[in-house]
């Protein structure tokens, strides 16, 4: 397959919806920037979103461009039934402002390491900074690879001139419009996004002569019949059940710790705000991961039909190659703005979390009596750095690019969830335990990964290059040591781990809203051995050869 068989033919169609989408996230940021006046507006939009377009966003930010694009190739390529990962993905933000979400608001903090900081102490709080960098990078390599990608098609040009053109574009608005830009446009975004994948996709399924394409997300089932005599096997389950528990484990459980989404749930006016996210945030996305399975599923027909099997790196473009071979191609130009849209937002979240990491979590803790002017302008250097730093490591991608995005999930799983979740719901939990859980738990993760160690790497071939099959064994790591390290710390350390618990109760009591600090909520250990104790047969599983 040649670029002449996706790309579009009109160079001035691709110029004409490239300006016009960053023109308008531009006059969006540009906007936005006179009402940043502190650290609380750059990084957190001053706390004043209200909870349909703090959903919205919630969603484009979430959303990503391996939603349009990578996704779409695994279901191309391996015929892997996603439909039930959609189910645990929408948990995700319910569960993060269950578990946490509104405890870190009440302590208003800026993102969950400044929660560690709080918590555990500075030694503890570098860590989980060093690991979030690492997570939001890997996580955004994938963003930076999926919208060089789209270039190619817009305009015609190489990967590498793609990459540079839209990483310069990219971090220049987003560092131009903080938190509050990003907010507004990511909700834009997310409209764009819906509009362009399910109008197209109803057009494509009305081309191949469903019924029900008026209503995409379920409408492709009438070609199931046809799919399977082409291909029967599309429906088996291709992998053991160790793989999909090992996604549920990576994906759902990641996602509680990533920070561009409880950065979502910190930006909101209030915790009923926060919590009237959810059910608007499961009908966006619940619409979206349902109409990218009918699409992935209508491009195996449509490839299927015509008897041609696809490279990985054309079937990343599989969504692009659907709607050029049904749709004209101010449509499919159009759809390229959905799939900018859903790189671009979730850009917007990453770097955003990475500038505060560094501006407020590690610099903020190194020089705590910084100005607010000071203060901004590293929040500020630090966007436009995360833009060079990610541009840097994209100019080498791994071959799928959905590949880091799972990776960066699985890490955040191993080395950030248990200690944030754990330390939110017990005053048994302390710094020994935090740091020594997250510090083994995330180097086993890196070190089982495919990419560091391929002979010591967690199952082969497919299993093993994804890289989140390590989170079976990693994650349960994590919690267990955490736990157990935080008990044993405390018949170790005498009189200084006691005086950590009995800090730790206040603080415990009043991010849950208690008025009165009993000092005995959160204190029981028997739950927390109940938790240990069942993470220990999924590690054992794990552990067993693949």
């Amino acid at each position: 397959m040649t670029p002449a068989d996706w790309q579009l033919q009109n160079i001035w169609l691709g110029l004409g919806i490239t300006s016009a989408v960053f023109g308008l996230y531009y006059a969006v940021a540009l906007f936005s920037k006179k009402k940043t006046a502190n650290a609380t507006d750059l990084y957190l939009a001053g706390r004043s979103i209200g909870p349909f377009v703090n959903s919205l966003a919630a969603s484009s930010t979430w959303m990503s461009v391996a939603t349009f694009l990578g996704v779409v190739a695994l279901i191309q390529q391996l015929h892997l039934p996603f439909v039930y990962m959609w189910v645990q993905l929408i948990l995700s933000v319910p569960l993060l402002v269950m578990l946490y979400g509104a405890s870190l608001y009440r302590m208003e903090v800026f993102t969950s390491v400044h929660f560690v900081q709080t918590r555990y102490g500075r030694s503890t709080a570098f860590l989980a900074a060093g690991w979030m960098l690492l997570i939001m990078l890997m996580y955004m390599v994938g963003q930076f690879i999926g919208i060089a990608k789209v270039f190619e098609v817009l305009l015609g040009l190489p990967y590498t001139p793609s990459l540079i053109l839209s990483a310069l574009v990219i971090t220049g608005y987003i560092t131009i419009g903080g938190m509050k830009g990003a907010t507004y446009n990511d909700a834009i975004q997310m409209v764009i996004m819906m509009i362009a994948l399910l109008v197209p996709l109803a057009a494509i399924l009305k081309a191949m002569g469903v019924p029900g394409f008026w209503f995409p997300p379920l409408g492709y089932g009438s070609l199931t019949d046809t799919l399977l005599e082409r291909i029967p096997t599309f429906f088996d389950l291709k992998f053991e059940a160790r793989f999909y528990v090992a996604l549920f484990v990576a994906l759902t459980i990641g996602t509680l710790g990533l920070p561009q989404l409880a950065q979502r749930v910190l930006t909101s006016e209030n915790i009923k705000s926060a919590r009237r996210v959810v059910p608007w945030f499961c009908l966006w996305v619940g619409l979206m991961f349902l109409g990218t399975y009918a699409l992935g599923f209508a491009g195996v027909y449509h490839f299927a039909l015509i008897g041609q099997e696809l490279t990985p790196e054309a079937a990343d473009k599989t969504t692009l190659l659907l709607n050029l071979a049904y749709n004209p191609d101010w449509v499919s130009a159009f759809v390229i703005a959905g799939v900018l849209a859903a790189g671009v937002s979730t850009i917007a979240g990453l770097m955003i979390g990475v500038a505060t990491v560094v501006g407020h979590d590690i610099v903020g803790v190194l020089r705590p009596h910084l100005t607010e002017a000071k203060q901004l302008r590293y929040g500020y250097l630090a966007l436009a750095g995360t833009g060079v730093v990610s541009l840097l490591v994209s100019l080498d991608p791994p071959a799928f690019l959905i590949t880091s995005i799972f990776w960066a999930f699985g890490m955040c799983a191993t080395a950030i969830t248990p200690m944030v979740v754990l330390g939110v719901w017990s005053t048994r939990i302390n710094s020994w335990g935090a740091f020594t859980g997250s510090l083994v738990s995330g180097v086993t993760y890196i070190l089982l990964s495919p990419y560091v160690l391929p002979d010591f790497s967690v199952g082969t071939g497919l299993v093993a290059k994804l890289g989140f099959a390590t989170a079976l064994i990693s994650v349960p790591v994590g919690f267990i040591l955490t736990i157990l390290v935080s008990l044993a710390a405390e018949k170790l350390k005498g009189e200084v781990a006691a005086q950590e618990r009995y800090t730790a109760q206040e603080l415990v009591e009043k991010m849950h809203g208690w008025a009165q600090v009993t000092r005995t909520r959160y204190d029981s250990s028997e739950w927390l051995l109940i938790l240990a104790a069942l993470w220990a047969p999924i590690l054992l599983w794990g552990l067993a050869p693949w």
